[in-house]
């Protein structure tokens, strides 16, 4: 009875280890195949992270109990190697030294979730916005690149957010993109994404994704530092809007406005994959842009897709990551969902390479910043 049962087991995890096996192979290959042609990988690239560890575990039970598979399946991890090396860390991290070193500079890309609130009525000791700017102060970044930014130019019962860090944080010069412009009582509105520095910007520009129905930008500054010169891209590929109710009141739906029967009437599976879509015609218009400057740059982004999907290895192709060049493990920078989701990136043209790198858990967006400090050519 007891070798009956035992071999029922045997059976059942050996199905199961197949089964995993099997997607781990399939989700091996999501860097290299499009998923607008195949909408699995959108899916399997979300878990990728989760199959490795399935293998890892399929590894240890064969070894106990079917040996003589044991080395097939371990050979089989290495079918995902670029999976493996785009979504894993695998520097052991150094205390972040705060005081920058010759020949350096430093950056701070941050999803700052439009400051959260910026009304004056709202602003208490522990309010996000408050912190988000005590951030941005105690990093001594010499460049910011914000994605999701909002700026009240008239005030009227809001803080602009750009005055304070031009006049009081010493970031004098910045290019705001101006994505969306709303005329609201009682202030104005503008959102984008926004390029702060420390030193002369000497040119800038946007560059407009190729449908006129979303108005977001892939936006760029070309910063002088002495005698060098390095061009920041900053951009935020268009939002999933997964988080939260969506019909909730208070959401300006004119932004929205071509998703909203994504949104209100779609799982959030075939939302997935209705966005992953965009973001591949977003990814291929970058990566044209990227391909036609030669000078040393750095890519800024909110990407809202993970690294074992087509639109991060499509853009990060030939270019160095700074979380991969420093870090250590899954490194995510989103504040929910999931703790593989590294959406944000800081993508190195060759010419660079990033000295150190950190990404603080602090609780103020709903994404984490990233700050690191990058080596002149």
């Amino acid at each position: 009875m007891a070798t009956s049962i035992s071999s029922i087991l045997k059976k059942i995890i050996a199905v199961i280890v197949v089964l995993i096996s099997t997607v781990y192979v399939v989700g091996s290959l999501t860097p290299y195949i499009n998923p607008i042609n195949l909408q699995l990988y959108t899916y399997i690239a979300l878990g990728f992270p989760y199959l490795l560890l399935g293998m890892l575990c399929s590894c240890i039970i064969s070894f106990f109990t079917f040996r003589k598979y044991f080395w097939v399946l371990f050979a089989l991890i290495f079918i995902g190697y670029k999976n493996i090396l785009s979504t894993t860390g695998l520097r052991l991290q150094q205390a972040f030294i705060q005081a920058k070193t010759p020949n350096t500079f430093r950056l701070l890309s941050w999803n700052v979730e439009e400051f959260v609130n910026s009304q004056w009525q709202w602003d208490t000791l522990n309010n996000p916005r408050r912190k988000i700017l005590d951030f941005i102060k105690n990093s001594n970044a010499d460049v910011l690149c914000f994605q999701d930014y909002k700026d009240y130019p008239d005030g009227n019962g809001f803080y602009s957010n750009s005055k304070y860090i031009k006049d009081t944080l010493g970031y004098k010069y910045y290019f705001f993109s101006v994505d969306v412009f709303y005329q609201t009582s009682p202030t104005r509105e503008s959102y984008g994404t926004a390029i702060f520095s420390k030193y002369p910007i000497t040119d800038t520009g946007k560059i407009a994704y190729d449908w006129q129905d979303f108005p977001e930008h892939l936006a760029y500054a070309d910063v002088q530092f002495s005698n060098k010169k390095i061009r920041f891209y900053n951009t935020h590929l268009r939002s999933m809007h997964l988080n939260g109710e969506r019909k909730a009141l208070g959401i300006d739906y004119t932004f929205i406005q071509d998703d909203t029967s994504i949104l209100f009437n779609k799982t959030k599976f075939e939302t997935i994959a209705y966005f992953d879509s965009i973001h591949i015609r977003q990814a291929q218009l970058i990566k044209q842009q990227l391909n036609t400057y030669t000078k040393p740059f750095v890519f800024c982004a909110d990407l809202n897709s993970v690294p074992s999907s087509y639109v991060y290895n499509h853009i990060s192709k030939g270019l160095g990551d700074a979380f991969l060049q420093n870090g250590l493990g899954w490194g995510a920078s989103y504040n929910g969902l999931s703790p593989t989701l590294r959406i944000d990136v800081a993508l190195l043209s060759p010419q660079l390479k990033a000295t150190q790198f950190n990404c603080p858990k602090l609780i103020a967006s709903d994404h984490f910043p990233l700050v690191t400090d990058i080596t002149f050519p």
